[in-house]
């Protein structure tokens, strides 16, 4: 029998709602290592929590060990996990500079890039990738010996797709050469995507998910990703998808636990 228009709307009210308690806890894990860092950029001061000594880093690493099967331990371990296959049930995505990023521990920048200027000399040529005026990244191939340009684009941010594609690039530049600039500007990408599930020699046993990664890269990756559904959230990038809020949930008790480790 079903349910009559007043008590569906009530059902559909009863599902628990995180985004409140995720924002209070954000808000004030925030505090703390904004007075604990005594940094000025957002930016350096989330760096700080990820790479310095202080209470939540050395708490989280704890915590997050293979050899560490404390109850507290195992909470968090599954708050990860099941962040994880939440996110894994959807594409939860957001726009950064124009560019679409998804939301993953399975594609996540834990190591930003800072470049500009990048040079590297291979079989007479020179390969430069430096910022100009007005920031725009300037790409050159030049022969060193004679001094002739083979290739010159200028792109606004960093978008390598738009180099390899440009009508030069097959045009005046050998395969050899071409393959050459493919892997020194990929090498350039102020933004390198890491899998923390695939690929590296470390095994971290979380939940019910195996990581391929150290403590220190996934405490870095859960920092990188709750911070981009956090600004996801503020700026309006949320999606009222039931499977979208209920990521929330995992990364609630997620940042809680790192509140505990602040105490």
């Amino acid at each position: 029998m079903a349910l009559p228009p007043h008590a569906a709307d009530w059902m559909n009210r009863a599902e628990i709602d995180y985004i409140g308690p995720f924002v209070k806890a954000w808000a004030a894990f925030n505090a703390w290592f904004r007075h604990a860092s005594a940094q000025a950029q957002e930016r350096a001061m989330l760096d700080w929590v990820k790479s310095q000594p202080n209470p939540v880093r050395r708490g989280v690493l704890a915590l997050l060990r293979n050899d560490n099967d404390t109850a507290e331990a195992q909470a968090l371990k599954l708050a990860i996990s099941d962040l994880q296959m939440r996110l894994d049930a959807i594409h939860f995505e957001v726009t950064r500079k124009g560019e679409n990023e998804q939301i993953s521990l399975r594609s996540v920048c834990i190591a930003p890039k800072h470049f500009n200027r990048e040079r590297i000399e291979r079989s007479g040529q020179e390969y430069k990738a430096e910022k100009v005026a007005g920031g725009n990244i300037e790409i050159t191939v030049t022969s060193v010996r004679s001094g002739n340009v083979k290739f010159l684009h200028v792109q606004a941010q960093y978008q390598p797709n738009a180099v390899y594609g440009h009508a030069d690039f097959t045009a005046n530049l050998s395969n050899a050469q071409q393959t050459t600039l493919r892997q020194f500007y990929d090498g350039c990408n102020p933004r390198p995507m890491r899998d923390l599930l695939r690929g590296g020699n470390d095994r971290l046993h979380v939940g019910a998910m195996e990581f391929r990664c150290t403590t220190e890269e996934l405490l870095s990756g859960l920092i990188e990703t709750i911070y981009a559904m956090r600004n996801a959230l503020l700026h309006g990038e949320v999606d009222p998808d039931p499977r979208v809020l209920a990521c929330y949930e995992p990364a609630y008790r997620i940042v809680m636990m790192f509140l505990h480790c602040a105490r």
